[in-house]
């Protein structure tokens, strides 16, 4: 599951679904983007179509504009992204698309880019994937605990401090990257079927 690749900014490479979860777009809205050439997606055998953070946070600020944007004004705000970093820094940012329209940035649009930072870190160190544990199925590293399990327990209402208190051993962003990844890659093949189980 490491992914070695990295992007201007140094943050690795994230898939779509990553993408549009750490964005908060749906996935459509990705695959659009790449259609256009909005974002510039990069190709592996193994790992499908990647995007990099600055992608990732085009994506997030054409998300959050609140109005439909043209092409031209989409990769003008890449452009700014790429160039500028304005989310890496505290300070309140701006880019004039017309004489009415101004995307401003404000310091709290920090806190994507840190959430998408925290989660390359965990997924580089949390998150790995080897056939002879699991049969391969992707897991917390140094545990036999499913990444998927993490999120199932999640999703039935349990928090991250009740996965703390029964793994003490395991950090809180071993947890939180297991879920984003959970999300993002979500099990292919046919759905489970438990009855045939019992």
């Amino acid at each position: 599951m490491r992914t070695t690749a990295k992007s201007r900014t140094g943050l690795g490479l994230f898939s779509r679904r990553e993408a549009a979860l750490l964005a908060g777009v749906p996935l459509k809205a990705v695959d659009k983007a790449i259609e256009e050439r909005i974002v510039k997606a990069r190709r592996s055998k193994p790992a499908g179509t990647l995007l990099d953070a600055d992608d990732v946070m085009t994506l997030a600020v054409i998300g959050r504009a609140g109005v439909p944007l043209r092409s031209q004004a989409k990769r003008k705000i890449r452009r700014w992204l790429q160039e500028a970093q304005p989310y890496g820094s505290g300070k309140r940012s701006e880019l004039q698309l017309s004489d009415v329209v101004v995307i401003r940035l404000d310091p709290g649009f920090r806190d994507a880019f840190k959430q998408l930072s925290s989660y390359r870190e965990g997924r580089e160190r949390y998150i790995e994937s080897n056939p002879e544990i699991r049969q391969g199925e992707p897991v917390i590293s140094g545990t036999r605990i499913p990444v998927r399990a993490v999120a199932e327990r999640v999703k039935g209402g349990e928090a991250i401090d009740d996965l703390i208190e029964d793994y003490p051993k395991v950090p809180r962003k071993a947890f939180e990257a297991a879920l984003i990844y959970a999300q993002a890659h979500p099990r292919r093949g046919r759905p489970a079927r438990p009855w045939r189980d019992a």
